[in-house]
């Protein structure tokens, strides 16, 4: 059988050139060292990256591989050495991966092209030593303002927001930063993070939606209240913020779930382990807003009928994909769930992911597979970039 790296570059560069499936183009990537040389941006004719469906990255059967689930194709597309992953705990935004080590070493690694950034260890945030957690359930969410560049990373402008500690608050890190630093909005702790329109907006768990501008001169102190989600919408369920569509003048969405660890069975009695199992999702998107920050009131209007769009869920990014977006596969109206629950689960998360129709109210399996189960680094959404 001929070895593929013994084909000359423009040969493989022609090849990857006729891969118009990102999925594809991915798989041909992680075949040899030259193959990934030659499946650069260049080379690819299909749909740009952030225009793809995500894959599901499946949580690992070992510590050095992690397997790409295509939701088009219905079945595992590629297999990627990921050796710098081995025990550690990850999140991912716009194709990129935030790690996290058992002595808190923190980096961002792009998984098809191997190049890893350094971050300063968790043991920089601020007031670190009054929250000092396992590193394994510090960060909760995290994502990036931009997709980093591969070339020069020192000069990026890109910025990494993160949800940490045992208070959930916020903190992030730009290039050339030596530490974390933390956004004060003495608020509750905070549920999810995303970043449209040139800022971050986050929900906490009181439903105050709050946005974060970093790049001010002084953005520690540029966290606003400018929502304000109605107990009666989010009292026990758990908070998602997702950005409505891929153009930047459309609103965010909240989306709610029903999955709070419940520890008592149907008739009260206390139980050891807590009882999991996603039955209903809402979705609410803000109508208008008045009064001053510390008496704000919103009207919120719930979306029972999402039409050409379909979103997805995650214990790290989330997402929302109009239908033009959509391939093969991927029905509109539908949200696609990859939640991991894993802090109280010994065996780790993976456990509650499906596909829910929101106007239904059913929920269907997310793949035709054994569950994945990972305490460290459960199945998550990813975007193939370059």
């Amino acid at each position: 059988m001929a070895n593929w790296s013994d084909l000359q570059h423009d040969m493989l560069g022609f090849i990857a050139q006729h891969l118009d499936k990102i999925e594809d183009y991915v798989a041909f990537g992680a075949v040899c060292k030259s193959c990934r040389a030659a499946a650069s941006e260049k080379n690819f004719k299909g749909l740009r990256p952030w225009q793809q469906v995500p894959c599901l990255t499946l949580s690992a059967n070992d510590d050095f591989n992690r397997e790409l689930y295509s939701l088009m194709e219905k079945q595992v597309v590629a297999k990627v050495s990921l050796p710098q992953l081995k025990g550690k705990k990850c999140y991912e935004s716009l194709g990129w991966l935030l790690t996290i080590g058992q002595q808190g070493e923190i980096s961002l690694l792009n998984p098809f092209y191997g190049v890893e950034v350094e971050l300063p260890n968790q043991n920089t945030f601020p007031e670190y030593d009054l929250y000092e957690m396992d590193p394994d359930i510090f960060v909760r969410r995290m994502v990036l303002s931009s997709r980093p560049s591969r070339e020069s990373l020192e000069d990026d402008d890109f910025v990494v927001m993160i949800i940490c500690g045992g208070v959930g608050f916020l903190a992030f890190w730009r290039p050339k930063d030596l530490w974390w630093n933390r956004m004060e909005t003495r608020n509750s702790s905070h549920a999810d993070v995303i970043y449209t329109n040139g800022q971050f907006y986050s929900i906490d768990h009181m439903g105050n939606v709050v946005v974060c501008d970093v790049l001010e001169a002084n953005p520690t102190d540029q966290a606003r209240i400018i929502a304000r989600f109605s107990p009666e919408l989010w009292d026990n369920k758990e908070l998602y913020l997702v950005k409505s569509s891929s153009t930047d003048d459309e609103h965010f969405l909240v989306v709610t779930r029903d999955n709070i660890p419940n520890y008592e069975d149907k008739k009260g009695f206390e139980l050891d382990k807590p009882i999991y199992g996603t039955t209903e999702f809402q979705v609410f998107e803000l109508v208008s807003t008045a009064g001053g920050e510390k008496e704000i009131t919103s009207r919120w209007k719930e979306i029972k009928n999402l039409g050409s769009r379909s979103i997805f869920l995650g214990h790290s990014s989330s997402m929302c994909l109009e239908n033009n977006k959509l391939a093969p596969g991927i029905t509109p109206g539908h949200t696609y769930d990859a939640w991991a629950a894993y802090v109280e689960i010994p065996e780790g998360g993976g456990k509650d992911m499906g596909v829910y129709n929101l106007e239904k109210g059913v929920t269907a399996p997310l793949y035709d597979a054994p569950l994945r189960l990972s305490r460290t680094c459960p199945s998550l959404w990813i975007t193939p970039n370059f």
